[in-house]
């Protein structure tokens, strides 16, 4: 069923334009047979010509169902079906008890003898200061082509909630760009959505992670041609945290 889904998410706009085509011919048709049947001199040529204009006009109707339902499975059915991804259970850590301590007998406290100490000057002392935190250096995507290319995330960023996703996505013969990801060790990518519209250097979109367990994961950039195709996405790896 998901194969399918993602079938004709992906062809839905020749699948829709086959239908209005389609469409289109058979009003063709059913005009015609209604000239037939307004021409017709004989009652066996008007109920031909009165057949054909309605079986014409059923045609049309289904290849309008069919239109809408190809639209339906790509603007709706697909992202809702995709973003259902199986996460794995989390570890449950048993705590075991602190033990508690017994205290001993006390141990007795010697009487001071006191002693005459020479009054000294106190000197101020100086302070230590914190050590500067080292800044991790920022690494970018290796990504194979200018036109298909992230800049945000980051290798290896720490992602929390919504991401705002930041690249490129201009191809020759554009038709669309996706986000998908995948869990460490997951066999299979996870849709996340698919917009329709070239960015250059700026935000592609935004990817919510809140609702994914903790850990570490592969999110990548795949921008599709007309034909279908597309060229080798760019891959980044980043951990989620809550």
């Amino acid at each position: 069923m998901t194969t399918l889904v993602k079938l004709v998410s992906e062809y839905y706009v020749w699948l829709i334009g086959a239908c209005i085509l389609g469409i289109l011919f058979y009003i063709g048709r059913a005009v015609m047979a209604h000239q037939e049947k307004t021409q017709a001199l004989f009652t066996l040529e008007r109920e031909v010509a009165a057949s054909g204009r309605l079986r014409s006009i059923g045609m049309v109707f289904v290849l309008s169902v069919l239109a809408a339902m190809f639209y339906f499975t790509a603007t709706y059915l697909e992202p809702n079906l995709e973003l259902q991804t199986e996460s794995e259970p989390s570890p449950t850590v048993l705590l075991q008890p602190t033990p508690t301590l017994t205290p001993g007998p006390p141990t007795p406290t010697p009487t001071p003898v006191p002693t005459r100490t020479p009054r000294l000057t106190p000197t101020p002392a100086e302070a230590t200061p914190p050590p500067t935190p080292t800044p991790q250096p920022v690494v970018l995507p290796n990504c194979p082509i200018a036109g298909a290319r992230l800049t945000y995330p980051t290798v290896n960023a720490v992602l929390k909630g919504p991401v705002e996703v930041r690249g490129s996505a201009n191809i020759d013969n554009f038709d669309y760009y996706k986000f998908e990801f995948r869990h460490e060790g997951a066999p299979e990518w996870s849709f996340v959505r698919h917009f329709e519209n070239t960015v250059v250097d700026g935000v592609l979109g935004v990817w919510d992670t809140s609702a994914l367990p903790a850990g570490a994961y592969t999110f990548r950039l795949v921008v599709v041609m007309k034909d279908g195709n597309y060229p080798e996405p760019c891959e980044v790896e980043v951990t989620i945290q809550h």
